[in-house]
């Protein structure tokens, strides 16, 4: 057993897990713009405490030398008013706000050497004003020219200064507009979408709603809010990135006489040009009323006189805002603060608008659900009124268990009004959540002894009162369930196994209308001494109504296994709570996580049924060991045990942990086999779960196919994120990123041409295998396509292979095609390694090129093409593609736009629809900057490379000794964040393992079949459970292979995250002689059978 110590640096990696999932909190943009000469009040937002941007004004930058146009007001004049002063003074009121100026610029750009040069004198200004960043609006055609995104890419590389672009939705369907805001993407903090202005403004007097939700008979789909974030959303500009931004007031229109205002209509020409109106002007007008439920909008109607209001009430503003927030955008935005009624004239609160956006950004929770079962526990005893509970993720927990029954030997059953509390808290949460809210579980009985559950159960009349009591209480509660939780103490003999089957069959039979869902907590003591009936628990039971009928209803839904409970401060030696194994010095090998899981499913329990536990507690142990001995065997070492001793000066909480490690009080340390971390502190031994080991329980378990998993005492789990300042529940975090739920996957039928759900996609390599692969056992019918690599396009668009055995490898797959039926075979085509060679072939030959891949394809029967292009496209941000990209960019996306088109239109030698998807690998670091990311949306799929040089799997997951290196995970949420649909994203996995050289970081590639004949069939693998390889050690060196339980896994995540499907980069690295034991392609066949899904 080795121990790893870890340096405090590397121990918060929170922190490094909490980077690809970063906290979302909706943000609030909110606007200052004083007319010239008007005197700002420094206290005009105090009471709107949302705002996490205020921007200040809309200052022109029309000069050359981007100084920006004050007005008299603006800075100290000779009117004595400096409102940009008072306005940054506004930061004692909103500490955690960010301050930005804003600016416009009507003026274009004459070219990209005057851009920056405009950009540089802007972030001079900005900076010496005391700015916290710059919010820019380009009002003209400026998107059309690249020009704006060198002005903003300069602005972008002054790093202290944040940046905000502004684009009205009026300007999104402008020509090149959608591409510009591609490029702009990565450069801003947001784009904030001003929705005040829309297409139809173009014509100053053509009658327009002001921010239209929905569209209706008049109003077109662009024209909505969300037409135009739809719009940029299938760009590739995800929700995430924007800021909606609504109006405070409305438009008010003059029309003609000849008009009737009844029948007017968004679109229609009025008599003149309209008026952006206040609210507090709008709320005082007269005439009558209508309200259109489409685009949330109070029509107010008198004489010729026609005003489209945004109404700040919760049926109309209110709706729109909770739309935003319920679709995971940014935030939301109101303009501004000056129109929103800020003296309250309208008789209601100053800042209707403002409030309103407040109330619901604060009472709005992202609404994801959970993916797979997951059990938060919390204690009444232990939550106080602080407890941040909003700070807790939807998707964090499927289920809220909470103490609430305890047994009471006169009144049966009782619960605390601590308990009450805690529940009516939990629901006005869930309220905020609402569909996706996860159940709340009521638990009986966890802090009883075993003697007053005796005394209860022992009596049938007691027992069946209990179970009524239980669920009418339930009934007319909002709690989903009921957990009997005899886990205080363990049960003592048959009578105990008996009552407690009893009890179950006793609320079974109370549940009439069959609403409530059991969970049976178990503990290791009372399973290692079978007091639980694991049949009853397991199966469906025969119910008896009356003595002439009958029911067969389920018993228990889960069964959560106390798993966090595997050691006790009251025993006289060191341990862990939750260890996955046994260490060499552990006095009892059975108090492992992989015991007690062994010990119930070899009582035939079903795996899907269980649920493992770990907390968020730790445990403190006195130790009695010499600190250098318990080094090398922490646990098992002599412990010292008194009632006495207080625990007031004990380590309690992650937050506890964290704060120990940085007053350098503790260290703390690794145990490999157990895979658990501890604390030394002094003479103290603080054990407890960090997020590595959350983290490799998590896959571990997913692994063994288990039911679900369980955090005990989630209040101790940092929940106001004191370790890193930035994630909030960090085991809960790492939990909800590591777990999967394995779905079996039904065998596609390769003898129908049909839309497959999840793509399995097999590479075959043209080139001759030792021992020989014959492509007569190419596995198709376990494909949904087979690749074949590789061709290359060449100048002249000429379509080349390597070599004449590689031609005839491919005469040979091609004599099979009959077999195939209706599989794909899909022609692998390298674009070659230069970008200016592709330039010249598709500059000059892109019809040639285009006509040369459908001859090939016909000529060797393929059905579709994976266009591999991406070495010849440079990957960095390397200025000299920023300048010639347009060109690339026009000639590459018409090349697959025109391909796709002709493939379209033609059937496959098999009958089936012709396909044409691309690939890419880990290099391509920002997708969006070089290609189309709407077209490649429109491809069949995006099979993503995540192998290094030596055609080896990258880590899965994040490595922590080397947080920096590429991982699958990254590169699959960087691909989905840049707008890539979910289910066109197809991983490729490798089956290529290596050996570790004689040189560091050398490496020997391994195919399955070379690792079998080098360390034989029988070697035993250890897995490393963030890498997600299997590993051994041999003559020396170590061996690092993926195992099929890897590739289970990951098949697992991918329907997890909803992803197209899987791709075996290289059938032939799969043991395709069945010399290892397991008959011949045994990785890809795993794809469809597993005993651990379901």
């Amino acid at each position: 057993m080795g121990i790893k110590t870890l340096f405090i640096l590397a121990l918060l990696t929170v922190g490094v897990y909490s980077d690809l999932n970063e906290d979302f909190s909706p943000v609030h943009y909110c606007f200052v713009n004083p007319p010239v000469k008007t005197r700002l009040s420094p206290n005009l937002l105090e009471n709107i405490t949302s705002c996490t941007h205020l921007v200040y004004g809309r200052i022109p930058i029309n000069r050359d030398n981007g100084y920006p146009e004050y007005s008299v007001s603006d800075v100290e004049s000779g009117y004595d008013i400096d409102n940009i002063r008072t306005f940054l003074r506004m930061k004692s009121q909103h500490p955690r706000a960010k301050f930005l100026m804003g600016v416009e610029r009507t003026t274009p750009f004459e070219d990209t050497l005057h851009a920056g040069k405009v950009a540089n004198g802007l972030k001079k200004h900005a900076k010496s004003k005391r700015f916290d960043g710059i919010f820019v609006t380009l009002n003209g055609i400026h998107l059309e020219y690249r020009s704006s995104t060198t002005f903003l890419e300069t602005i972008s590389k002054e790093k202290s200064l944040i940046l905000t672009f502004g684009i009205t939705g009026r300007r999104v369907f402008a020509h090149e507009a959608v591409r510009r805001l591609q490029e702009i993407n990565s450069l801003v903090e947001h784009i904030y979408l001003d929705m005040g202005e829309l297409p139809s403004n173009e014509e100053p007097s053509k009658i327009t709603q002001i921010n239209p939700l929905f569209s209706n008979t008049s109003i077109p789909f662009e024209e909505t809010i969300q037409g135009t974030v739809e719009e940029l959303s299938k760009e590739g500009i995800l929700p995430s990135r924007i800021v909606v931004g609504l109006t405070a007031g409305g438009w008010k229109y003059e029309i003609k006489d000849s008009q009737d205002p009844l029948r007017i209509s968004h679109g229609m020409f009025a008599k003149e040009a309209g008026k952006r109106v206040a609210y507090q002007d709008a709320c005082k007008a007269r005439g009558a009323v209508i309200y259109d439920w489409k685009s949330m909008n109070e029509i107010t109607v008198y004489r010729q006189s026609w005003m489209s209001v945004n109404l700040p009430t919760m049926t109309a503003m209110g709706e729109k805002i909770k739309w935003i927030l319920g679709q995971n955008f940014a935030g939301v935005g109101i303009s501004d603060a000056l129109t929103d009624d800020p003296r309250g004239d309208c008789g209601t609160d100053p800042f209707p608008a403002h409030r309103l956006a407040m109330d619901l950004i604060r009472d709005t929770i992202p609404a994801n659900p959970a993916k797979c079962t997951r059990l938060c526990y919390l204690d009444p005893e232990e939550v106080d009124e602080t407890f941040p509970i909003d700070n807790l993720k939807s998707d964090y927990c499927s289920h809220i268990v909470v103490h609430y029954f305890d047994l009471d030997l006169k009144n049966t059953v009782v619960f605390s009004e601590k308990a009450v509390k805690l529940v009516k808290k939990i629901d006005q949460w869930k309220n905020k959540i609402i569909d996706v809210a996860p159940d709340l579980i009521l638990s009986l009985g966890s802090k009883q002894i075993t003697g007053v559950w005796q005394f209860i159960l022992a009596n049938d009349f007691r027992r069946k009162e209990l179970a009524d009591e239980l669920v009418k209480t339930l009934n007319t509660s909002t709690a989903a369930g009921l957990e009997i939780s005899w886990t205080l103490e363990p049960m003592a003999n048959e009578f105990d196994k008996k009552n407690l089957k009893a009890l179950i069959d006793d609320i079974v039979l109370a549940d009439v209308e069959k609403k409530v869902d059991l969970l049976v907590a178990t503990t290791p003591l009372s399973s290692y001494s079978n007091f639980y009936d694991y049949q009853h628990l397991n199966e469906l039971v025969l119910i008896f109504l009356s003595p002439s009928s009958s029911i067969f209803s389920r018993t228990a839904d889960l069964i959560v296994l106390h798993s966090h409970r595997l050691h006790s401060e009251s025993l006289p030696m060191t341990g862990h709570p939750s260890p996955l194994r046994a260490t060499s010095s552990m006095r009892d090998a059975k108090m492992t996580w992989e015991a007690l899981l062994n010990h119930w499913t070899d009582q035939k329990v079903l795996r899907s049924k269980l649920v493992l536990s770990l907390t968020a507690s730790t445990l403190s142990m006195q130790s009695l060991a010499d600190v250098r001995n318990s080094l090398s065997d922490p646990f098992g070492q002599p412990a010292f045990v008194s009632l006495l001793r207080s625990k007031n000066s004990d380590i309690h909480s992650q937050q506890e942990i964290c704060e120990s490690l940085e007053a350098a009080t503790g260290i703390t340390h690794w145990v490999d086999v157990a895979e658990v971390p501890y604390l030394r502190r002094y003479d103290q031994m603080v054990a407890y779960e960090n997020t590595r080991s959350a983290h490799i329980k998590a896959v571990w378990a997913s692994m063994e196919g288990v039911g679900g998993l369980a955090l005990h005492n989630i209040q101790q789990d940092d929940p106001n994120a004191v370790c890193n300042n930035r994630t909030s529940f960090p085991l809960l975090d790492s939990l909800s990123r590591a777990q999967v739920c394995q779905k079996c996957l039904k065998q596609h039928d390769f003898k129908k041409c049909e839309q497959h759900d999840f793509i399995v996609s097999c590479n075959f390599e043209l080139k001759k295998n030792t021992p020989l692969f014959k492509t007569d056992i190419v596995p198709y019918e376990r494909c949904t396509e087979v690749v074949v690599e590789q061709a290359k396009l060449v100048l002249g668009g000429n379509i080349t292979f390597k070599d004449s055995q590689q031609e005839q490898v491919l005469k040979n797959l091609t004599a099979m095609r009959p077999k195939m039926l209706k599989c794909g075979m899909v022609l692998s085509l390298s674009c070659g390694d230069s970008e200016k060679h592709l330039n010249y072939i598709l500059g000059d030959n892109m019809t040639a090129a285009i006509d040369n891949v459908m001859n090939v394809m016909d000529k060797y029967k393929f059905s579709g093409v994976q266009l591999d292009c991406e070495k010849a496209i440079r990957r960095g941000n390397h200025q000299s593609i920023q300048n010639n990209f347009t060109e690339f960019q026009i000639f590459f996306n018409t090349f697959v736009r025109k391909l796709a088109k002709k493939i379209e239109n033609a059937k496959a030698s098999n009958g089936c629809n012709r396909t044409l998807s691309a690939r890419f690998s880990h290099f391509t670091r920002a997708p969006s900057t070089y290609y189309s990311i709407s077209l490649l949306n429109r491809l069949s799929h995006i099979s993503i490379r995540m192998t290094d040089k030596d055609q080896v799997d990258l880590p899965f997951f994040f490595n922590s000794s080397d947080p920096l290196f590429p991982s699958t995970e990254k590169f699959v949420n960087l691909w989905k964040n840049v707008g890539l649909k979910s289910e066109k994203l197809v991983v490729e996995v490798s089956p290529f393992g290596w050996q570790d050289g004689q040189k560091e970081g050398e490496k020997r590639r391994m195919s399955q079949l070379d690792n079998c004949e080098t360390v034989g069939n029988k070697a035993i693998f250890q897995h490393d459970y963030e890498t997600l390889t299997g590993y051994t050690t041999h003559q020396n060196t170590t061996v690092h292979m993926p195992m099929i339980e890897d590739f289970r896994y990951k098949i697992g995540y991918i329907q997890r995250e909803q992803l197209g499907g899987i791709a075996l980069n290289s059938v032939n690295g799969d043991d395709y002689t069945g010399i290892c034991g397991r008959g011949s392609f045994p990785i890809l066949k795993s794809i469809y059978s597993s005993n651990n899904c379901r």
